[in-house]
């Protein structure tokens, strides 16, 4: 009899302590929305986890970044970008580790204050039009060759949802040049054989080289994972100039 109380006991223990462990998971739980901060590193973002795809914003950035989900050892999950490198990981108890180019080790983040979520904005045709124009401004600065920005801006000048996701792309393109264009090989190529980057509205996003013109694909069926990442564009960039 008293063999069989100390079993129960010993079973009620390890029950109540799995349970202990779930309940600490459930607190820790990643909010929603939320900043969050590093005690070892200066760095920061907002990570909004409110719809299907989780977005994050840098801060100082101006770039929303679209991630999707991936399974890890040990039951974590990976956030990646659309151009396959890792950003972020969580642990099944909800701890949250960011992944730069500068850490590959990682550095532990964690919520530090609210946040609102990460939308896109939908600014005039002529707004639109007048960020090409600074961005093709600046890379004849930077190369001393006109680089194009074609697109078919009446269609767009209707629809708010396709505005801002060819507004995003536009951006998204601007920075992959200058970053590609500061590079050696990515200079030369872009020097020698880019002289129109058309954005394409379609199905699904893409990035590609079509004779001596960069093809940007932007859908504005989907949201804001409907533009490449100013990332995804760059790497096909060194790609094709390498």
């Amino acid at each position: 009899m008293r063999a069989l109380t100390r079993l129960t006991i010993v079973v009620l223990a390890v029950l109540l302590s799995a349970a202990s462990v779930t309940l600490r998971a459930y607190d820790r739980e990643l909010p929603r929305v939320s900043h969050y901060g590093s005690d070892f590193a200066g760095v920061g973002f907002v990570l909004d986890r409110s719809s299907e795809l989780p977005k994050i914003k840098f801060d100082g950035a101006e770039e929303i970044l679209v991630l999707r989900w991936q399974p890890a050892a040990g039951g974590d999950r990976l956030l990646v970008r659309d151009d396959g490198e890792v950003v972020l990981r969580v642990s099944g108890l909800g701890g949250l580790t960011l992944f730069t180019a500068r850490n590959r080790r990682g550095i532990p983040m964690a919520p530090d204050r609210p946040a609102r979520p990460l939308v896109s904005t939908a600014p005039a045709i002529g707004v639109v039009r007048d960020i090409a124009g600074q961005i093709m401004v600046r890379l004849r600065a930077e190369t001393g060759k006109e680089i194009i920005f074609e697109a078919n801006w009446f269609s767009v000048s209707g629809d708010g949802g396709a505005r801002a996701i060819l507004f995003d792309a536009i951006r998204n393109a601007g920075t992959a040049l200058f970053n590609t264009v500061r590079t050696g090989r990515g200079r030369a190529g872009v020097i020698a054989y880019l002289r129109r980057v058309r954005f394409v509205q379609a199905r699904s996003p893409g990035v590609f080289l079509q004779g001596d013109m960069l093809i940007i694909n932007f859908s504005a069926e989907h949201g804001l994972a409907g533009r490449p990442s100013s990332f995804a564009i760059e790497r096909q960039l060194r790609q094709i100039f390498r």
